[in-house]
């Protein structure tokens, strides 16, 4: 009898272990713009979609993931380098939950992309308001919304959403656009995991977001930075990267590391998906 309780002990562990196995996270290159892709077998989230014009690439790189659902995506604002490809994926995946932080938006918003964004969650009867202290699970990921708590201006970088997606003991911190503003909030409110194993770098490295204080309170011990090589804006900053590597925090860029895959197993390092 105690062997068979012995097997059947291991042999949970073992499916288990395979389970989690098949849970990963892969910071999509969609060059100028952001795009997150949470993947359990073939069902997946997006958080964030990238441009429209990078929609194609998207589904493709779903294809090649082996992805065929697409249970929710996330838009962690509507800038249009970060929602413009709700478009075209809600076309492909009409059932898809979507969420955002229903920023209330007056009607002359610019640029007139975000306008229509906003127009078209008006009216998709799948969508839904994200806010601070929220949770969404996936699977064995837990994803918890940390910011924004309430709505002080038209910013819709201030108001990004910033999500912690846990899974096991991995804190992956993802920042969307938001500001040191919203950085310092998250800080005095002492909502912030504190055992970050990847941050997600916010604003795609510009200099008005990770500042040296943020970065000494959650110490991640690496980070990606979603951005096109000789972005127009200069993205990342010089500053950023220096202020990252001061603190030791290993950087990759999917400008230069294309699709990046973040490690599950702390033991492991981050890697790009086409990286030997």
């Amino acid at each position: 009898m105690l062997k068979v309780l012995l097997f059947l002990i291991l042999l949970f562990a073992c499916c288990l272990a395979q389970l989690q196995a098949q849970t990963r996270i892969i910071v999509l290159d969609v060059k100028e713009g952001q795009s997150v892709l949470i993947q359990h077998f073939s069902d997946g989230w997006l958080i964030d979609t990238g441009h429209l014009g990078q929609s194609v690439n998207i589904i493709e790189k779903l294809r090649q993931y082996g992805v065929s659902n697409i249970q929710g995506i996330i838009l962690t604002h509507l800038h249009p380098d970060h929602a413009s490809g709700y478009f075209r994926l809600k076309e492909d995946f009409p059932s898809a939950k979507i969420f955002s932080n229903c920023h209330p938006l007056p009607e002359n918003i610019q640029p007139d992309t975000s306008r229509w964004i906003h127009e078209a969650l008006k009216k998709d009867q799948q969508h839904q308001c994200l806010t601070a202290n929220d949770e969404l699970n996936f699977y064995d990921v837990r994803m918890m919304i940390l910011w924004p708590y309430e709505f002080i201006n038209n910013n819709l970088n201030h108001h990004s959403l910033v999500i912690n997606i846990a899974v096991d003991d991995n804190n992956i911190l993802l920042m969307g656009d938001a500001d040191r503003q919203a950085e310092q909030t998250l800080l005095s409110k002492k909502t912030l995991p504190t055992n970050i194993s990847t941050l997600i770098v916010g604003h795609h490295g510009a200099n008005d977001a990770t500042s040296t204080t943020f970065l000494k309170n959650i110490k991640p011990k690496s980070a990606i930075i979603s951005t096109n090589k000789d972005n127009i804006r200069g993205y990342p900053s010089k500053s950023t990267i220096e202020r990252l590597i001061s603190m030791g925090v290993k950087i990759q860029q999917t400008a230069t590391h294309s699709d990046i895959s973040i490690p599950l197993n702390l033991k492991d390092t981050i890697k790009g998906v086409g990286d030997k």
